[in-house]
């Protein structure tokens, strides 16, 4: 029997002398309601906001049938703002879509020849993606002395969409004296010697407290000593 069939109980009643009467009752067999038993989302895990989704869901019957399935995406940021990102067994993120810490939910109904429905969801989150340092780089470059005046700058990528936060650290090398932080430091005899290496480290920083960084380093060169002044004694009266 499926849903809406008309069962029927047929009595016949028969006595002594073979004379008989009938009656019967019936019942319409009723619907039973599908049932979704498993919802998943691949990958589940390192998901960022260039990910594509994959949503698989299995839901029974037990009228025997197959309940059709369908599949919408949502997100669900932490302020409890919900997005809708789509419909179907797959989605690929952006960051215009969604963002790290965002709880992307795949809702799946299944339906079944009646109309009758059953849903469920598997969820992931969103994970940060650390910015990266690009590029850097130390000017001037060249003819560095002991009494120059540096500057480091550097560019940054966030792959989330943000723009990090630029920091610098300076360090000489050879001697392993920190000269400071900030973009700009000025040598001095007591922090740097000829042939020694002055490194500028940069770090971007997103809002999620993820970072990248990288570093860049130039070569104090010598200068040559200067004739100030020369004097014979004594200057007259030579003989």
């Amino acid at each position: 029997v499926q849903p809406t069939d008309t069962v029927a109980c047929l009595v016949t009643a028969t006595d002594a002398s073979g004379d008989t009467d009938k009656g019967q009752a019936t019942v319409t067999v009723g619907n039973s309601s599908p049932t979704v038993d498993s919802v998943s989302i691949s990958p589940s895990k390192g998901v960022t906001t260039g990910s594509k989704l994959v949503c698989t869901a299995k839901a029974s019957d037990p009228d025997g049938g197959t309940p059709t399935l369908a599949y919408t995406w949502e997100a669900t940021d932490t302020s409890g703002v919900v997005t809708a990102l789509g419909k179907g067994d797959t989605v690929a993120l952006s960051p215009k879509m969604v963002q790290p810490t965002d709880t992307v939910a795949c809702l799946v109904t299944a339906t079944d020849a009646s109309g009758e429905t059953d849903k469920g969801q598997a969820t992931v989150t969103v994970e940060n993606t650390a910015p990266r340092v690009s590029s850097i780089s130390i000017n001037p470059s060249k003819g560095i002395t002991t009494s120059s005046r540096l500057e480091c700058s550097a560019t940054a990528t966030d792959a989330d969409g943000e723009v990090p936060t630029i920091s610098y650290a300076w360090l000489n090398v050879t001697t392993k004296l920190s000269l400071g932080s900030g973009a700009k430091v000025t040598l001095s005899s007591k922090t740097a010697s000829p042939e020694d290496v002055i490194e500028c480290t940069a770090t971007a920083l997103d809002s999620h407290k993820g970072s990248g960084r990288d570093a860049t380093s130039v070569k104090v060169e010598n200068t040559a000593p200067s004739v100030t002044s020369v004097s014979i004694s004594p200057s007259k009266g030579v003989t």
